[in-house]
């Protein structure tokens, strides 16, 4: 039994190696390898109960999250895994209020270490630049091993960005139809399908509310709602849904959510512009949801 589980142990280690090593895994000759194991994995992961006393504060610490993403430039499976770790360790842990941002970093530490290249993981210096230089360096390691401790050093769970990196090669056909025509400029609608996909993984890691889909579904639900929003026909074509395994009535409570916050944003942001003379200052801040205005991204 011992040979057994070390032989698992090592093949998910090399599946996630080949996710991490290989920059296109998506079209490589293991992608429906991996996304077969990733959705075995995500079948794994923690249940979520928001049972943790700065739930209030989650809002703020994933847009301080994104905030920090950004400047370090680490990829979009970076932070959604970060998100995650973080979710569920809060969930688990009452936290001084203070120490939120360490747990955030530590979260942050384990999720590029996975994720990212070597050359990419900032020094534990930088990090403690972002909380003013008040942690001593050592700190930041023990921060880290105890959220590894806490999964068992069991960390790799799949999000939705993963998955989505998956679906999205497909998310537009030849077929597909704009307004009952043929798609005159195929990249062109492609670039603003990419554009619906990031804003709405954005938005599923803002709200925890959607930590309880299994993250295949998110994923396959963003790309649906990408498709909706750009009117493109048909709404779920059958090459997506032998790749996602997904019928389009399965994503429908999680699309509708994904809608639920896009005329959210939009309200927000035309509320803004009736106030803003400047369109320059507008194009600079960020919506109340995503950190994607949506207006910038809707096809005329």
């Amino acid at each position: 039994m011992s040979m057994h589980f070390d032989l698992r142990l090592f093949v998910a280690q090399d599946i996630y190696f080949l996710m991490t090593t290989e920059k296109d895994w998506c079209v490589g000759e293991y992608a429906e390898d991996i996304h077969k194991y990733l959705r075995s994995k995500e079948r794994k992961r923690f249940l979520f109960r928001g049972q943790s006393p700065q739930l209030h504060m989650r809002k703020k610490l994933v847009q301080w999250m994104d905030t920090v993403c950004q400047k370090m430039k680490f990829c979009t499976t970076v932070q959604h895994l970060a998100v995650y770790l973080l979710d569920i360790f809060m969930d688990n842990h009452t936290i001084q209020c203070d120490h939120l941002h360490m747990v955030v970093v530590g979260c942050l530490i384990v999720a590029v270490k996975l994720e990212e290249n070597d050359n990419l993981i900032p020094k534990n210096s930088d990090l403690n630049a972002l909380l003013g230089n008040k942690y001593k360096l050592i700190e930041f390691v023990q921060m880290e091993v105890s959220v590894l401790n806490f999964f068992n050093w069991d960390v790799l769970f799949p999000t939705a960005a993963h998955f989505a990196e998956y679906y999205a090669l497909f998310a537009i056909q030849p077929t597909d139809t704009l307004q009952d025509k043929s798609l005159s400029d195929y990249d062109l609608v492609k670039v603003y399908v990419n554009k619906y996909i990031n804003y709405f993984l954005e938005v599923t890691i803002q709200d925890p509310i959607f930590i309880n889909f299994c993250p295949s579904i998110v994923a396959a639900s963003c790309v649906a709602s990408a498709r909706v929003c750009l009117s493109l026909s048909p709404p779920w074509p059958m090459p997506l849904q032998n790749r996602t395994y997904y019928k389009y009535p399965q994503m429908k409570p999680c699309m509708d959510l994904l809608q639920k916050a896009l005329e959210t944003d939009m309200a927000a942001s035309r509320k803004g512009l009736e106030n803003i003379s400047d369109m320059s200052h507008y194009v600079n801040t960020n919506g109340p949801t995503s950190s994607i205005p949506p207006d910038c991204i809707v096809m005329s």
